[in-house]
């Protein structure tokens, strides 16, 4: 009899077990900026996609070397803009080089977010290079950022799970800086239905970059914050994607307050400084520091996903867990001193991936 009450205790054990292993969940998410992926077809509405054109499109239109003059500030843009040949071949290239960093991450991502790319064919064809175990469900490219005030060039969200709800493009309000600030990519939402049925509100983002003001970024985050607010209270949010703020910048008032009024948790190195590890070199040259980093991509979380504060969400994001991902030698060289950065892809022999190392982060179920 009290042996077959042990059995039946043990039984009962390995139940609560299976029952506890099946209510936990584990979502890791990505941010990359894979710089520049563009398709090889023309888009007639989009001059900032005359650079990424096969050689012999460019030479059998007899205006373009004008329009790359025309469209292009600086001469080094204009000429590769005249003269890069972006052909298939070398756009294989490229999706061969991103997808071994995605395939190569561990784990593998549940969610993905990537800046700058030109439409949702060209994702469709990143994600169809996948391996099949590591393709996503969902591809969520809206196409939407203005080929006037900027590029053309957009977030998209990719994703294991399926869409909660219809996702949106929301512009960038610059208010009276509008003409300073120029333009940016759109904000992009995807509600994602998680493992347990709640609703993430992913948002991909891709502020304006350095060139541009701090004021720029700033309007920026308003206006992500802004979104962040129409949520429900106890919603689940995280921002991801290339945020642009350097690193003296994350160590400035400005940005902790933009951070707290949007009631946001952060990965404490991204406001660490310039003596960590980053997604980008940080090209401060007043004080010799050209090889030290920023994170200029990273991943904001709702407090409600804070692990030290109390929450009813069901989800807590390891914060611990956040971290780039060097997963292939493709992604980065070295100089003559042996310091190491980001390598960027080279079109001519195909080597590198992009100029931003892309970061990681895990959401996890809580008990």
């Amino acid at each position: 009899m009290i042996r077959q009450m042990g059995l039946a205790g043990c039984a009962l054990l390995a139940m609560s077990t299976m029952v506890d292993a099946q209510a936990f969940h584990r979502v890791s998410v990505m941010a990359f900026n894979v710089e520049n992926l563009f398709d090889t077809d023309d888009d007639a509405s989009n001059s900032g996609d005359d650079t990424y054109l096969p050689l012999s499109v460019k030479q059998a239109n007899p205006d373009h070397e004008a329009n790359c003059r025309a469209n292009n500030e600086s001469d080094f843009y204009a000429q590769q803009c005249i003269s890069l040949d972006w052909s298939e071949n070398v756009l294989q290239k490229k999706l061969d080089a991103v997808a071994g960093v995605i395939n190569a991450a561990a784990p593998a991502p549940d969610i993905l977010i990537l800046s700058e790319t030109e439409n949702r064919a060209v994702v469709e064809r990143l994600n169809s290079n996948l391996p099949e175990v590591r393709r996503f469900e969902t591809v969520v490219q809206l196409d939407s950022t203005s080929v006037i005030s900027d590029r053309g060039i957009d977030v998209a969200i990719l994703s294991r799970f399926p869409l909660a709800g219809a996702a949106t493009a929301h512009k960038v309000d610059f208010g009276r800086d509008t003409e300073l600030c120029r333009g940016t990519r759109d904000i992009v939402e995807a509600p994602l239905t998680l493992p347990d049925g709640k609703v993430l509100h992913v948002f991909g983002v891709h502020l304006p970059s350095g060139s541009n003001p701090l004021v720029c970024r700033e309007h920026a985050m308003r206006t992500l914050n802004e979104i962040r607010r129409k949520l429900a209270e106890d919603a689940l949010a995280l921002a991801g994607g290339d945020f642009n703020v350097n690193c003296s910048e994350t160590k400035g008032d400005l940005f902790g307050r933009m951070v707290s009024h949007g009631k946001w948790g952060i990965p404490p190195e991204v406001m660490s400084g310039c003596t960590e590890p980053g997604t980008n070199k940080h090209s401060d040259r007043t004080f010799g520091t050209w090889f030290t980093w920023s994170f200029l991509d990273f991943f904001l979380v709702s407090e409600n996903m804070l692990s030290e504060r109390p929450s009813k969400s069901g989800w807590f994001a390891n914060l611990g867990s956040f971290r780039t991902s060097v997963a292939t030698a493709a992604q980065m060289e070295t100089n003559n001193e042996g310091y190491v950065s980001t390598r960027r892809f080279d079109p001519v022999n195909g080597a590198g991936v992009s100029d931003h190392w892309p970061v990681m982060i895990e959401l996890l179920t809580r008990p």
